[in-house]
């Protein structure tokens, strides 16, 4: 076996197991509907508050000259909420007093007001650290666990309760498929990964040396045919 043909033999026994996860991958991606992955049919938006009392924000906006203002709520109440790189200020719209962070209380009614569903809640906690399904976010939060088939989380800011970000069993599938096809095994996001540049440009590669290994393989064989001596016990047709 020459060189060429072993080198081919071989990196399709390595390309293998990443063209199955490929595949298997962009299958179950495809399966899972998007707005389940997101958990968009288990969040509801909370009704708009009414911003008709609200005083106005320029002596704080003053006070801030740095920030960009925001408007938000708690609840049923308008709230501003200044911005500044990762440092948030939150004040109530009606009174300009800054909010202290909620309650665990207050976190979990919000949370149900947030939830479309009927279960209830399972666990309540304050995160200090956030767990890796949502390393884009910034601690501290509060995470909300519901009992219900789709093991959803619901991850809330501390100071005004509205809903960051929602995970389920389907996120956490389609986050892990993700992961396999784009190869990037640690932080899951990077799709210029080295690991699938190589990868992809070996099964170029493969597939290409493979195209022109193929015609010199069925020439051989016909060669090796051709040459081979016919056994004296064979018939041979009319």
């Amino acid at each position: 076996m020459s060189f060429w043909r072993k080198l081919h033999k071989y990196l399709g026994w390595i390309l293998l197991l990443q063209l199955l996860c490929w595949f298997g991958s962009g299958l179950v991606m495809s399966l899972l509907p998007i707005s389940e992955v997101r958990g968009e049919h288990l969040r509801q938006a909370l009704p708009l508050p009414d911003w008709t009392q609200a005083i106005s924000p320029a002596a704080l906006a003053q006070q801030h000259p740095q920030h960009q203002l925001k408007l938000s709520q708690q609840g049923s109440t308008p709230v501003y909420q200044f911005s500044s790189g990762e440092e948030q200020l939150y004040y109530s719209a009606l009174t300009a007093e800054a909010l202290p962070p909620l309650t665990q209380a207050q976190i979990k009614t919000l949370a149900q007001r947030q939830y479309q569903g009927s279960t209830e809640i399972q666990q309540i906690q304050r995160l200090q650290q956030v767990p890796f399904e949502v390393r884009h976010l910034a601690a501290p939060l509060w995470q909300v666990q519901f009992a219900d088939a789709a093991g959803s989380s619901f991850y809330l800011e501390e100071y005004t309760g509205k809903v960051l970000s929602v995970r389920t069993n389907n996120w956490r599938l389609f986050d892990f498929v993700w992961m396999l096809h784009i190869m990037d095994y640690q932080d899951r996001e990077d799709f210029n990964h080295p690991l699938l540049i190589v990868f992809s440009a070996t099964a170029l590669f493969f597939t290409l040396t493979g195209a022109l290994l193929l015609p010199w393989h069925r020439k051989k064989s016909a060669l090796y045919n051709k040459d081979k001596p016919i056994p004296a016990n064979s018939s041979k047709p009319l």
